[in-house]
């Protein structure tokens, strides 16, 4: 099975390592926990859509949608089918 544990070093504002040892989808749930964590994106309102952060990162469909499936599986964002990923209160 893939190593799916979170990549150190990457911050709310990182760039992205296209090139890099950590897989692309890992460097961008990182960064997606940061700024969850600085409050970017505060509880109970949604993170950007996929559309968004395909557009912002430049990445596939199927990049984001991993990133937001790994999110949901640490218990950062609920996903609501139709409506978008939802941030969970952390305790």
């Amino acid at each position: 099975m893939a190593d799916t544990s979170i990549p150190a070093g990457y911050g709310p504002d990182s760039e992205l390592d296209y090139e890099g040892p950590d897989p692309v989808w890992l460097q961008l749930t990182a960064v997606m926990i940061a700024r969850i964590e600085r409050g970017d994106y505060p509880v109970n309102r949604p993170i950007p859509s996929i559309a968004g952060l395909v557009q912002e990162f430049g990445l596939a469909r199927g990049t984001v949608r991993k990133t937001t499936a790994h999110l949901a599986d640490l218990g950062y964002v609920r996903i609501v089918n139709g409506k978008g990923s939802f941030v969970l209160p952390r305790d």
